[in-house]
């Protein structure tokens, strides 16, 4: 199955508009008056991606193989993934064009060469 960007802004905003934790929606628009939504989410991001690098850490040291944790760290990056999809939805930022902008500002700044 292949979805575009749009398609999994989409899921993940109807999955939140839908769903809701001790009668508190998943889903907030955020603006000046409730900027703490988007720190909430931001630490959100943050813990995700923790989890994410102690599994990796755990690997880098010996813990276990790198095979045996990608499945475990294939969750931790989807919960990444949808913590920035939120992000996008509720902050109401057009991630495509952000990233092709940022693409066209990397292609200037790094030499093709240089690699």
């Amino acid at each position: 199955m292949s979805l575009t960007l749009e398609e999994i802004k989409k899921t993940q905003k109807d999955f939140d508009l839908t769903h809701a934790v001790n009668g508190k929606r998943f889903y907030r628009d955020i603006n000046e008056g409730n900027i703490h939504e988007l720190e909430h989410l931001a630490v959100c991001l943050t813990g995700e991606m923790g989890e994410f690098c102690n599994i990796l850490k755990k690997v880098v040291r010996g813990d276990f193989p790198l095979n045996s944790a990608k499945a475990e760290m294939s969750e931790e990056l989807a919960d990444i993934f949808i913590y920035l999809i939120k992000i996008s939805n509720q902050f109401d930022v057009d991630l495509e064009t952000e990233f092709l902008k940022k693409v066209s500002k990397n292609k200037l700044r790094y030499d093709e060469s240089s690699g």
